[in-house]
């Protein structure tokens, strides 16, 4: 298949695109670029794409000037809906409009979109092995706790897992390292840590080092109540054997084991207690956190994920 990501996004470059075999033919346009729509058709008269692909926010901004381009020329667009269920009525419906096949890690959304008579089929978060894995530690990343996340003001359930997992800690004797967004620094919800906290942003060729060289790796979801959606990172840290402490969630809890693949946390005083006890058990540590890299190198890589859909993708 000859397939046109119009985003280069980790997530794209280092994730999905690694479930397409080797005579797949993937290239990049960007469509944030300014001179996108030019490189676009001189690409459609040079090369022929069996459709393109594109995730979350990434055509947003476009879209007025990408749908009607891609009917002229007759070129499905698959829509990658990662901000399901909360973004669903605000992005994912009017996007998918403009889609042949949207895909979404929230299995709830499903009835949605065939009510809005919109072709969708269920494709999750996963990891890809050859780039989610342990490296040599850093000096740089190590600590006891680390958290790679942006902050976010758009998501209420997001505050929840703030105040389970992150607010005990923050204030504790603990080495406690956050990495995402400067929002993190300053925002409307006046939701801030303190600058030694605070690390920046974190390149994300940089993320296997990082959770390789903290003792506990920390996740935090924007939805509680999915059936299936969860952040993104959580198949991520687990791939790069990371031990894996978050709150809890029903997507969590309908895919993975307590104390065997991770740990969840459902009120700040527990999460205070399972620190304290992980902290001073790196066997545990150890034996959970590869356990959870078995779990998610057998079920959740995106060479699965593309596999489960295949036939779907060559009929479009």
């Amino acid at each position: 298949m000859n397939i046109l990501f119009l985003n280069d996004s980790s997530l794209l470059s280092q994730g999905l695109a690694s479930g397409f075999s080797p005579t797949d033919n993937i290239r990049y346009l960007p469509v944030r670029l300014p001179d996108w729509e030019n490189r676009l058709l001189e690409m459609l008269r040079t090369w022929k794409p069996d459709f393109a692909l594109a995730e979350g926010v990434s055509i947003s901004t476009v879209a007025g000037k990408l749908f009607p381009l891609l009917r002229r020329h007759s070129l499905p667009l698959i829509y990658w809906a990662i901000d399901d269920p909360p973004d669903w009525r605000r992005m994912s419906r009017p996007l998918g409009r403009g889609a042949s096949l949207v895909l979404t890690p929230a299995q709830e959304c499903l009835s949605l979109y065939q009510r809005e008579k919109i072709r969708a089929l269920y494709f999750h978060f996963a990891c890809n092995p050859a780039f989610h894995h342990p490296t040599e530690p850093s000096l740089e990343y190590a600590c006891d706790l680390l958290l790679a996340a942006n902050y976010y003001t758009s998501y209420a359930q997001r505050r929840i897992g703030l105040e389970t997992i992150l607010t005990p800690l923050s204030s504790g004797p603990f080495h406690l390292k956050v990495f995402g967004n400067e929002h993190w620094l300053a925002n409307t919800d006046h939701y801030t840590l303190p600058p030694e906290i605070y690390q920046g942003y974190l390149p994300y060729e940089q993320l296997p080092c990082a959770y390789s060289s903290a003792k506990i790796v920390l996740g935090l979801h924007s939805v509680i109540d999915s059936p299936t959606m969860m952040s993104m990172r959580t198949f991520e840290a687990l791939g790069c054997r990371a031990f894996f402490l978050t709150h809890w969630t029903q997507g969590i809890e309908n895919l993975f084991k307590n104390h065997v693949h991770l740990v969840w946390s459902r009120h700040p005083d527990e999460t205070l207690e399972l620190v304290r006890f992980y902290l001073n058990r790196e066997d545990l540590r150890q034996k959970i956190a590869r356990q959870g890299q078995e779990e998610v190198y057998r079920n959740h890589t995106y060479q699965k994920r593309i596999h489960s859909i295949r036939t779907f993708l060559e009929k479009i």
